[in-house]
């Protein structure tokens, strides 16, 4: 179960450093869960403000360490499509306060982009993984190692294990035809700790982990990996393998949520996402909400978001342990809902349409508070045909600064605070951001929360 607020470390599985939000999603299940803090708590007659902006193109994510240390990865782009040439990263250590930049690494090598993974482990030093290399970074920053891996392709991202072992692989993104490497890396040296184990599939989606065992999404099945510590390799358990398809107009499924009986996840992940996700979808079928309980790969369910054709996301649901609340969306139908769930059934809770909301979640039990975004933007700029003939040039522009400072006409978003029970608004704001945010924000220390988007970091709080 989460941790009390103000409860002091936060109750999360594998060897992270002991705060809230010392890795991606607030930690390998994929919670959306700060643990041990408060929620923003916004009350009647408050709002939202912008009270720090930074143009960041190109960002990945955010994590926390210590109180007052925001670090982002950040990573250059081709001029070309997202996935031709070679691409460096680096990562910054932001002022909490005005997003200034306080320190940071060198451009390190990276190689093909996909957006890459970084965590504060419990042994107080930095680890990012972006394209096909791991690296090892003091919390100054300061480049202890280096570790190239051993597949020509992007990782997305990686997991700690309790043992404080890395877990990384990487992903044929998007076409997902190519099949997975796993690598185990010594936290120490950053050196295979096991051989690298090829899964029998693709995986397009991130890792979630309870700090033991390991859970890939493939692109037709789920695994379960465990590292064998005394036989030095990982290992599928070969009893656990739900199968959720797929069926002729679907597509793989992206990032695992990890509760105490459940696994879920959505599917549809295969998209066409330039500046935001909405309109995107490349199969036909409705996005689906998918759950497997952990002792029974039969017993395998799955529901409709929104009902509507050409569904998708790139993302994981968001887990309320305390009251079994999931909360998925359909960001190509700008749909997003949540349930309750009952022994193994979802029961309605509650469900939005024309709310364009595409990343990760950020969820508060103890406010019961749901932070989101929502695209705004005209519907013209949503018709497949104009959006693939100005695809390429919005892309070559959008590596101009002056060109994003000025784009507000043709999009932006607006960072949400929902009723966690209700669904209903309780705040919301303008954020000057061009790109719709679909990778990872952060909270705040003080009733306040990080924005981010591929193209944007803003401080956001509440007044």
């Amino acid at each position: 179960m989460a941790a009390t607020a103000g409860s002091g470390a936060p109750d999360s599985p594998g060897a992270y450093w002991p705060r809230p939000w010392s890795g991606e999603d607030g930690g390998p299940r994929r919670w959306g869960i700060p643990e041990g803090q408060a929620g923003p708590g916004v009350r009647p007659g408050e709002s939202l403000k912008v009270e720090a902006f930074k143009d960041a193109f190109a960002t990945d994510l955010l994590i926390r360490r210590e109180p007052g240390e925001l670090y982002a990865l950040r990573h250059d782009l081709p001029l070309g499509k997202p996935l031709s040439g070679s691409v460096e990263g680096w990562v910054e250590k932001l002022d909490p306060e005005t997003l200034a930049v306080t320190a940071t690494t060198p451009k390190l090598p990276g190689g093909q982009y996909w957006p890459g993974g970084m965590g504060a482990h419990a042994n107080g030093d930095i680890y990012m993984v972006f394209g096909r290399w791991a690296h090892r970074l003091s919390a100054g920053l300061e480049v202890l190692a280096s570790h190239r891996l051993p597949v020509s392709r992007p990782h997305n991202s990686f997991v700690i294990l309790d043992g404080g072992e890395l877990v990384t692989k990487d992903c044929d993104a998007p076409d997902g035809l190519e099949r997975s490497t796993f690598s185990v890396l010594d936290p120490e040296t950053l050196m295979p700790a096991a051989p690298p184990l090829l899964l029998p599939e693709p995986s397009i989606a991130r890792l979630a982990s309870d700090g033991e065992n390991v859970i890939a999404v493939g692109t037709e099945t789920i695994f379960q990996l465990r590292l064998d510590r005394a036989a030095g390799k990982l290992v599928i358990d070969e009893r656990w393998k739900p199968s959720y398809g797929p069926a002729p107009g679907r597509s793989y499924g992206w990032d695992p949520v990890i509760t105490e009986h459940h696994v879920f996840w959505m599917d549809n992940g295969r998209n066409e996402t330039d500046w935001s996700m909405r309109g995107s979808g490349d199969a036909p079928d409705p996005v689906r909400l998918w759950w497997a309980r952990r002792d029974d790969p039969e017993a395998i369910r799955s529901v409709e978001i929104s009902g509507l054709p050409y569904g998708t996301e790139s993302n994981p649901p968001a887990w309320d342990p305390d009251t079994g609340t999931v909360i998925a969306y359909d960001a190509g139908n700008a749909v997003i809902r949540a349930w309750r769930l009952v022994g193994d059934e979802l029961e309605d809770l509650w469900r939005r349409d024309g709310f364009a909301h595409a990343g990760h979640l950020i969820l508060y039990p103890d406010t019961r508070e749901l932070v989101t975004q929502d695209w705004v933007d005209p519907p013209l700029l949503r018709k497949r045909g104009l959006r693939r003939a100005i695809r390429p040039t919005v892309r070559f522009a959008g590596h101009s600064a002056l060109v994003r400072k000025n784009s507000k006409p043709l999009g932006h978003d607006q960072l949400v605070i929902l009723d966690l029970d209700t669904g209903e608004d309780k705040a919301r704001v303008d954020v000057p951001s061009p790109s719709q945010a679909f990778l990872f924000p952060a909270p705040g220390w003080n009733r306040d929360i990080y924005y981010q988007s591929m193209t944007t970091i803003a401080r956001v709080a509440v007044r």
